[in-house]
């Protein structure tokens, strides 16, 4: 058992111990989203209010309390729990307004087990907020609360936006469903979150006005109506664009063209954790995509992150489509594999329905592309500690090598949907102008959203996070090919 989980399962240590411990493993590369469970399952029940709430939102405004400590301290701290417990305290008095005694005297107990030395450092730095928290309220609240290098890079690429997205990326993000076509439409979920109270609102994505739902009050996910029986999922407003892009723009042309047939030849890559993938299963079990007989390979190289694919398909009851394809005119395989080498040409599927597709390029390739998501940085506010300048560098070399890959194995008139959970343009648009000057035979297919936060741009369309009620990030392009 390692150091950190020797903390975790140490019932004498306190709730602040273990969120300060938590903080320094991310410092190290771990993520929030692997650590969290185990934090909330080794507190107190009653403390994981608490818990959740002060790991969030130290990470939320970490680099806001940050410019604190660099203005009280005149060298750089060099230990992470140190700083760590440093930005607890801070967010404690500043934010959550917690009384000075309990932040303050708590917080430096809470780092003894960790750093005996550096308890004096804390209370001296404690204190000093604690005796002036007017002027330091208005300074954490000043600007952004995002690392130098991510500010000064939305600051040149959305100039006109930058200081609502510096706002509303240190905020918490809203929650929107998508609701399972397979079972009801949204209207006929919002009578059933009427009958139990459930407040919430519809919002309408695309030109056709396809239906998400907002929820506007409190509610635990799983007490949601039918839930456990997958008749809705969370899905964030913007990511939920990729259904309705394939809906309004790139399906309709497959009912059109009675030379195609029925079948369709699609491929999800970096498909894990699903959310995408079970969106556009859901599209073919309504009544204007029924008719098409998908065959729908999931690719993502992560064996650990498919795992949580096949359980989001599980509880939306489309894993049949995996087992039953001799009953079904849909089939699906997920697989295991590297999408900058993956070739259509070296994987046999002999199992889809239409043996005649084996080795054929795919009409549709969906690339829910590697990014640095720093779209998503208000529901993973980790992302700011993880990632570096190099990280954006990698990432985009990355983006056009899958990218490079996946276009060999787009068939003639077929199409490529590129998507981002990204705000850099390096990553969205000027990844596609390079893509588009490199590829003479991939032309730009344009296509309209209506949606408030949308912008277009020369390649493509941006969603931004600029209010409270508004989806993430996400960056769309669509390319087909052509002789």
């Amino acid at each position: 058992m390692t150091d950190y989980q020797k903390i975790l399962t140490n019932q004498k240590l306190s709730t602040r111990t273990k969120v300060i411990a938590t903080l320094d493993q991310i410092h190290h590369g771990q993520s929030l989203s692997t650590l969290l469970d185990e934090l909330l399952n080794n507190v107190d029940t009653n403390d994981k209010a608490f818990t959740h709430e002060l790991i969030i939102g130290t990470l939320r405004q970490w680099w806001a309390l940050n410019r604190i400590t660099e203005s009280l301290i005149d060298n750089e701290i060099a230990d992470k729990a140190v700083l760590s417990a440093l930005h607890i305290g801070l967010y404690q008095l500043l934010y959550m307004h917690t009384p000075d005694y309990a932040a303050i005297n708590d917080t430096v107990e809470a780092i003894k087990p960790l750093n005996s030395h550096s308890t004096g450092l804390v209370n001296a730095i404690l204190r000093k907020v604690a005796n002036n928290p007017d002027k330091f309220s208005k300074k954490v609240q000043k600007n952004h609360s995002l690392p130098n290098y991510l500010a000064k890079i939305l600051k040149q690429d959305w100039a006109d936006y930058y200081a609502l997205l510096g706002q509303n990326l240190r905020t918490a993000a809203p929650i929107f469903l998508r609701v399972n076509a397979k079972f009801c439409t949204p209207l006929e979920y919002s009578k059933l979150l009427n009958e139990q109270h459930i407040a919430h609102e519809l919002v309408n994505i695309g030109v056709d006005k396809h239906t998400a739902i907002r929820l506007t009050g409190s509610v635990k996910i799983s007490d949601l109506p039918k839930f456990v029986d997958g008749w809705v999922s969370v899905q964030d407003l913007h990511a939920q664009v990729c259904g309705e892009i394939l809906a309004d723009v790139v399906l309709p042309t497959f009912i059109r063209n009675v030379n195609n047939g029925k079948n369709i030849n699609i491929l999800d890559a970096c498909t894990a954790p699903g959310g995408k993938l079970a969106h556009v299963l859901e599209l073919f079990f309504t009544k204007a995509f029924h008719q098409l007989q998908p065959n729908i390979i999931a690719l993502d190289n992560d064996e650990k992150r498919l795992s949580r694919v096949h359980a989001n398909l599980h509880r939306l009851q489309l894993s049949d489509l995996q087992s039953d394809s001799e009953q079904s005119d849909k089939s699906l395989q997920i697989i295991c594999g590297d999408a900058t080498n993956f070739n259509t040409a070296d994987f046999n599927r002999t199992d889809f329905n239409d043996t005649e597709l084996n080795a054929k390029p795919f009409d549709v390739v969906i690339l829910d592309a590697p990014c640095t998501a720093t779209g998503v940085i208000r529901r993973h506010p980790d992302i700011g500690l993880l990632k570096t300048a190099t990280d954006i560098t990698n990432t985009v070399k990355l983006q056009a090598d899958i990218l490079q890959n996946l276009w060999q194995n787009v068939a003639t008139n077929g199409y490529l949907l590129y998507i981002t959970c990204s705000l850099l343009k390096i990553e969205n648009s000027e990844q596609m102008q390079n893509f588009l000057a490199n590829n003479p035979d991939a032309n730009l297919v344009d296509f309209t959203l209506d949606l408030p936060n949308q912008i277009k741009q020369t390649i493509g369309y941006q969603c931004l996070p600029l209010n409270e009620h508004s989806g993430d990030g996400f960056y769309y392009a669509l390319l087909q090919k052509h002789y």
